[in-house]
This record gives C-alpha cells, sequence and structure tokens, in this order.
C-alpha cells in the first residue's frame, strides 16, 4: 500500500466514514493531514489533530468566511484612511 491509502483508511477507520462521502470528518481529516504534511498547520497540530485542522481549513475556505475576512479588511482600510469608527460604521451600513 501507498503512504496515501493507508493515510485514508487510517482517517476512514478512525471516523467512521469514507473520504468520498459528503461532507465527512474523513475528507476533513485528508485536508488536515495535507496541510501538516505540507508544512501548513500550526506546529502545535500533531497526526492525531488531522480532522481538526482540516475541519478549520474547510472553514476557512468558506463563502461565509470569505466574505467575513474581506469586510474586515475593508474596515480596516477605511479605518486607516482617517475615517472615524463612526464613519466607517455609516458607510459600511452599520
Amino acid at each position: 500500500m501507498s503512504a496515501a491509502s493507508d493515510l485514508i483508511e487510517r482517517l476512514e477507520q478512525e471516523t467512521g466514514q469514507r473520504v468520498d462521502d459528503e461532507n465527512s470528518l474523513a475528507m476533513a481529516g485528508l485536508f488536515g493531514a495535507m496541510s501538516r504534511l505540507m508544512g501548513q498547520s500550526p506546529p502545535t497540530y500533531r497526526e492525531r489533530d488531522d480532522v481538526v485542522a482540516g475541519l478549520l481549513i474547510q472553514h476557512q475556505m468558506s463563502p461565509e468566511y470569505q466574505r467575513e475576512q474581506a469586510e474586515k479588511q475593508k474596515m480596516a482600510e477605511l479605518l486607516t484612511s482617517g475615517m472615524t469608527p463612526e464613519e466607517v460604521k455609516a458607510l459600511m451600513g452599520r
């Protein structure tokens, strides 16, 4: 067996779900394992944290999270441009 198939098999056994099932924890674990192996996970995450890291990655890839981050960036840019917090809130519709 290859390392990839060993990883997939381990994740499927740990989660009781298949990697190819929609919204499976095994798929989240695969995302987390790939992130860890590529050195993109926080250094405190270990193999046992693959599912948790994968869930965080999936969340960060979600459109809602992306919109929230874009809004925060826009607000930060407006605040650094010299606008007051009240002006920024009014402009952002808050």
